[in-house]
């Protein structure tokens, strides 16, 4: 007479093994379509940062061109490839960049052409005699306002190269600059910004606008 009551209580067991097995294998099937959900998320995030950078960026330059024709001075943008930050420096002083380009040196814009006198030449500082007097060094400060301040880029996002106009190449390491002149024009240059995952973006100034094209890709700086 036990034994069937014996082979009921064994096949109930049997019958609770078997759910929580199937339970087991649903819940290994969620966490991997746990897990492939989020990994893709991590690259949008990646992505966003590199795109939201881009941005930032893009509205600096922009800004500071409006800067120098509204202040009547010579500006420029700053860019540190190896700190991974940008920011907003002015002149007082007369400022012009020279006809032969910045030599470029392991990367890096060569320290003897940087330090190289240019001043800002119009008709009335040649008529007044003062070109021809000694010249100091053009000199330049941060300028403070609200979006000039220093922004460091997000950890996930850095600088691949930055090419400017004054330059004889492309700069990978140390600074790189930007110059907006009170005439209304600023100097050709692209950037690139990298993230963890390799995207690129390409930002592409354009001089006699200040305008910035962002192409969420990488565009090869000319060859000039």
């Amino acid at each position: 007479m036990g034994q069937p009551g014996h082979k009921h209580k064994a096949a109930a067991i049997m019958k609770q093994r078997g759910m929580t097995l199937i339970e087991i294998s649903i819940v290994i099937l969620l966490m991997a379509l746990f897990v492939g959900m989020v990994v893709p998320s991590v690259s949008n995030i990646t992505r966003a940062d590199l795109r939201s950078t881009s941005r930032k960026l893009a509205g600096a330059i922009r800004y500071t061109y409006d800067l120098a024709v509204r202040k009547d001075a010579v500006f420029r943008v700053v860019m540190d490839l190896d700190d991974g930050s940008f920011w907003v420096e002015s002149s007082t002083d007369r400022f012009l960049l020279g006809r032969e380009k910045t030599k470029v040196e392991d990367g890096a814009l060569a320290e003897e052409d940087e330090d190289k006198e240019r001043h800002f030449v119009s008709r009335s500082y040649i008529e007044s005699g003062d070109m021809w007097k000694p010249k100091k060094k053009a000199t330049f400060s941060n300028f403070a306002g609200p979006l000039t301040k220093k922004v460091t880029l997000p950890k996930t996002v850095s600088f691949q190269d930055v090419w400017v106009f004054h330059q004889e190449e492309r700069v990978t390491t140390g600074q790189a600059y930007i110059y907006c002149f009170p005439s209304g024009m600023s100097e050709k240059a692209i950037i690139h910004l990298v993230d963890e995952d390799e995207n690129a973006y390409t930002l592409w100034v354009q001089p006699l606008t200040g305008r910035v094209r962002i192409y969420p890709e990488f565009v090869e700086a000319p060859d000039e």
